[in-house]
């Protein structure tokens, strides 16, 4: 070997070791439960609770059948549980199946770069294939967080800045999900960084799943199921020795140039002070996040005043930028399905003030064609409010009564926090639908202890539950 080739493969190796993806790499590769201040494991388990609420929830999803049919279909071993039917099969398709469940209602927390409970079907499911201890999964959460955050932040604009690319901030999950589930597969901090590679360099998704002027479907739910498929498919490539563009970050063609034009802070994206899993929040409503706010405050109105829908002569809604081009299009106003409901102004104001909630229950197709609902709609304007920060969750409505009367309230549900007896009422709310009130105690008892717990097949075992109807 020549001495300017020896050169040139050294610092060939020197610009890799600093790379991006290996700095990700090293950090998930030495992060250890030990090392997570007592409320972060307790924030880790608010969000475990949380999720697997929406996933059993989300069991009455129109697309579930087809979920299960193409994981039946493409096989596997039974290493891991599908939520609700029980079948086990191979961790990818199980993921599949768990992360359309827990999407499914829009009711996932916001935290870890945007909803970032969808980590916790593949996280699970890996758990259980590799034996994992309660402690190894709540650190490989926890990872999830820290680092979806990063990615999503290191954008200026944050979630506007993924918007004018033309991208959903769900791609951060090939960034942030190969080292979450390499750690729990036992992948080296050289493996942990050349899975990144491999899954960050395969694909990103498009943000017409969620777009401002189009209708949602059923893939919305599983804008994060199929990057986290990829990344487990990736960190198993990894283990074998398989290897990825280390820079695919900051390289020429990679994420950052390719992706989001040059749009990218490496220095924010691999800063690691903090904990960022503490700024997480759940919603009590089953709405688009930025809709919250305003919906809020039209329940506060209607349930304060006792007013009914035939009282109602108009709902002038004000919102933030975001909230009135995000959920206001044509594509959105009258919606068909659950996806777009729970995406629309004019539906979720609708229902809040016929049902006074808008939970579960607004995801039933029956509630799209329900004529007192439709003629709501006609009387619901949305507009931009300047005054109002432009993706926040903070909202105003404006009730006009028939009778003259007049209301106002301002809402900002980013101030509303759950405690942790809250969290239980809503997965009380979501699981007494589908099980008996023991399992799901069980279940809860479970989850606030599953730091204790060597292997993760009891809290898997207790995700199977009876189809709707049939809990005793």
């Amino acid at each position: 070997m020549s001495f300017k080739q020896q050169l040139t493969w050294r610092n060939l190796d020197s610009l890799y070791e600093a790379s991006a993806a290996s700095q990700i790499a090293r950090y998930a590769a030495g992060l250890r439960f030990e090392h997570l201040p007592d409320d972060v494991v307790h924030h880790a388990k608010r969000s475990l609770l949380d999720g697997l609420g929406c996933a059993i929830g989300g069991y009455v999803a129109p697309g579930r059948p087809a979920c299960e049919a193409v994981a039946k279909a493409l096989g596997g071993p039974p290493e891991a549980t599908v939520f609700g039917s029980g079948f086990r099969t191979g961790v990818a398709s199980a993921t599949l199946v768990n992360c359309f469940l827990t999407r499914f209602l829009e009711f996932n927390d916001v935290g870890g770069g945007n909803h970032n409970e969808e980590a916790i079907p593949p996280l699970l499911a890996i758990g259980e294939r590799e034996g994992s201890s309660g402690k190894d999964f709540l650190t490989a959460l926890a990872l999830s967080y820290e680092l979806g955050v990063r990615v999503v932040a290191s954008v200026p604009g944050a979630s506007a800045g993924w918007d004018k690319h033309g991208w959903s901030t769900d791609a951060r999950g090939g960034l942030s999900m190969p080292p979450a589930i390499g750690r729990l597969l036992g992948l080296t901090e050289t493996q942990i960084a050349h899975a990144i590679a491999i899954c960050a360099s395969r694909g990103v998704p498009l943000g017409i799943l969620d777009a401002d002027r189009e209708e949602n479907s059923m893939a919305k739910n599983l804008r994060f199921g199929f990057i986290t498929r990829e990344a487990i498919t990736a960190c198993l490539l990894a283990k074998q020795g398989f290897t990825g563009p280390l820079r695919v970050i900051e390289g020429d063609g990679g994420y950052r140039d390719g992706i989001l034009r040059g749009d990218m802070d490496l220095a924010a994206l691999v800063d690691f002070t903090g904990w960022r899993i503490r700024d997480t929040r759940f919603k009590r409503l089953c709405a688009n996040g930025s809709t919250q706010g305003h919906l809020h405050a039209t329940m506060e109105i209607v349930i304060a005043n006792d007013l009914k829908p035939a009282d109602i002569e108009s709902v002038r809604i004000r919102a933030g930028a975001r909230e009135a081009r995000h959920t206001t299009a044509l594509a959105k106003k009258y919606p068909r399905n659950a996806e777009t409901g729970d995406h629309s102004a004019f539906f979720a104001n609708a229902f809040a003030i016929k049902h006074r909630n808008f939970g579960p229950d607004s995801a039933d197709p029956k509630h799209f064609i329900d004529p007192e609902i439709v003629d709501l709609i006609e009387r619901i304007t949305v507009e931009h409010d300047p005054a109002l920060p432009p993706r926040g969750r903070v909202g105003i409505s404006e009730i006009r009564t028939k009778d003259g009367r007049e209301f106002t309230c301002k809402r900002d549900a980013l101030v509303d926090v759950l405690d942790d007896s809250e969290l239980e009422a809503k997965f009380l709310d979501l699981a007494l639908r589908h099980m008996s009130g023991t399992q799901a105690r069980e279940l809860i008892d479970a989850v606030w202890s599953i730091d204790t717990a060597p292997r993760l097949d009891h809290l898997a075992r207790l995700m199977v539950f009876a189809r709707q109807g049939d809990a005793k």
